[in-house]
C-alpha cells in the first residue's frame, strides 16, 4: 500500500467523490488534510456523512483577504504532525500556502515523494513578475510527478519546464451523477417560447465578468430576455446599481446563494448558462451545466473551455473583455433560442471525460507515476 497524505486549503464538496474513489483504490492509503474547514468566502454545505476517507480539518490561524481573492492559513505544528504520519507520497493542491512549503520541505529532508495537484493556467495565474516565477518554478522542479485539472494546466506547467511524462493529465469535475439523476428528476420547464432565459452562478467579484456581459446586453438592447443571477458577493450593490442605471431591473433578478440541491432546478430551467469570466482557473458550473443538458457561453479565459466547449454545439466561446466578441456571442443566442431550448444528449465520451472516477484514476497514476522506483 502507498501511503498517501493529500493536503488541501478547505473541505470542497465537490471533491469527495474524487477522494472517496482515490481512497477505494486497492494500493492507496489515502489520509486528507485540510488547511481550514471553510474558507471565508465559502458558503456551500458539507455533507461529512459522505466523506469516507480519513481527514482532519488542522488547527490554525485564518485570514481571507478579499481584494486579493485569497486565503492566508498558518498551521503550527503541522511539520510535526507529518513527521508522526510519515507518509510515504504527499500531494498539495498549489504552491501558494505555508503548510504546502512545510510539507515539501519534510518530503525533501525525510525523502518522500512529492506530487502537485496543479489547476492554474497561463490566463489565470494573477502574479506573473520574475520573482514569482522563480518560485513557481522552484516548487515545480522539486516534485515527483503532477496531476492537472486540464489540458491548460498542463500547458502551463510545461511553461515551467515540466515535460509531458511527469504528469497525469486529468479534467476537473464534480458529482456529475448527482446532477444528472436530479435533471431526470426534476422536470424542465423552459420559459415561454421565444424568451431568452439565461443564468449566472457565481461570486458577485469583478473577476466573474458579470459588468461586461450586463453591458453587452445594454448594447445589444433586445427585449425577450430575462437573466437570473446566483450567488452573493462584495459588488453585489456595484452590480444592482449597473442594472438600474440600464433600467433593467426587471430581466436581471439577483437570487442569492443557492446550495446545490435548488440549482439543479435552475440549471434545467435555463436556456444558457452564462461563465463570462476573466479569469477562471477551471469553472466547475460548466461541468453541471453540461450534464443538465443546459448550454453555455464560455470565456476563452475559463481552464474548463478549451476541454469542454464545442463552440456552437454545447457552448459558444467568447472573449469578455472584447465588446466586439461578447457581443458578437450574446447576439447569437438570441438568433438561436429554439437550438437552445433543443433537448440534447451528453456524449459517452464527454460523460466519461467528466465522471469523477474517470478524475481519480488520474490521481492515482499520478501517485504511482511518482512511487515508481528511480534508475
Amino acid at each position: 500500500m502507498i501511503k498517501t497524505l493529500l493536503i488541501a486549503y478547505q473541505i470542497a464538496p465537490y471533491r469527495i467523490p474524487v477522494y472517496n474513489t482515490i481512497d477505494a483504490s486497492e494500493d492507496i492509503d489515502l489520509t486528507v488534510w485540510f488547511l481550514e474547514e471553510k474558507e471565508a468566502n465559502r458558503e456551500w454545505n458539507i455533507d461529512y456523512q459522505d466523506m469516507r476517507f480519513r481527514y482532519s480539518c488542522l488547527r490554525g490561524f485564518h485570514l481571507f483577504i478579499q481584494r486579493m481573492d485569497f486565503g492566508v492559513h498558518i498551521n503550527p505544528g503541522l511539520f510535526f504532525k507529518l513527521v508522526r504520519l510519515n507518509p510515504d507520497v504527499i500531494i498539495t493542491t498549489s504552491y501558494d500556502a505555508i503548510g504546502y512549503w512545510v510539507s515539501l520541505f519534510y518530503a525533501k529532508l525525510f525523502r518522500k515523494k512529492f506530487v502537485v495537484w496543479w489547476g492554474s493556467t497561463l490566463e489565470s495565474s494573477r502574479v506573473k513578475n520574475r520573482a514569482m516565477n522563480a518560485v513557481r518554478g522552484l516548487y515545480f522542479r522539486s516534485a515527483d510527478s503532477f496531476v492537472t485539472y486540464g489540458s491548460d494546466s498542463a500547458r502551463c506547467l510545461n511553461h515551467y519546464g515540466i515535460p509531458d511524462e511527469k504528469m497525469a493529465v486529468g479534467f476537473n469535475t464534480v458529482d456529475i451523477r448527482y446532477y444528472y439523476r436530479k435533471r431526470l428528476a426534476v422536470k424542465p420547464h423552459k420559459e415561454e417560447e421565444g424568451l431568452l432565459n439565461l443564468l449566472f452562478v457565481g461570486q458577485l467579484i469583478k473577476r466573474k465578468g458579470l459588468e461586461e456581459t450586463i453591458q453587452s446586453l445594454a448594447r445589444l438592447n433586445q427585449e425577450n430576455w430575462r437573466l437570473r443571477i446566483i450567488g452573493t458577493g462584495p459588488d453585489e450593490k456595484k452590480l444592482k446599481e449597473m442594472v438600474r442605471r440600464y433600467g433593467m431591473e426587471e430581466k436581471v433578478l439577483f437570487e442569492g446563494y443557492k446550495q446545490k440541491e435548488e440549482l439543479t432546478g435552475y440549471l434545467a430551467a435555463a436556456d444558457c448558462l452564462l461563465v463570462p469570466s476573466l479569469i477562471e482557473v477551471w469553472g466547475l458550473v460548466v461541468n453541471e451545466a453540461l450534464v443538465s443538458n443546459t448550454f453555455v457561453l464560455a470565456s476563452k479565459y475559463a481552464g474548463v473551455t478549451s476541454d469542454l466547449i464545442v463552440d456552437k454545439e454545447n457552448g459558444i466561446i467568447a472573449d469578455p473583455l472584447d465588446p466586439a466578441s461578447m457581443d458578437e456571442a450574446m447576439q447569437w443566442l438570441f438568433d438561436n433560442v429554439s437550438y437552445l431550448k433543443a433537448d440534447r444528449k451528453i456524449k459517452l465520451s464527454m460523460w466519461k471525460k467528466l465522471h469523477p472516477t474517470t478524475y481519480a484514476k488520474s490521481v492515482v497514476r499520478a501517485i504511482r507515476m511518482a512511487s515508481r522506483p528511480s534508475h
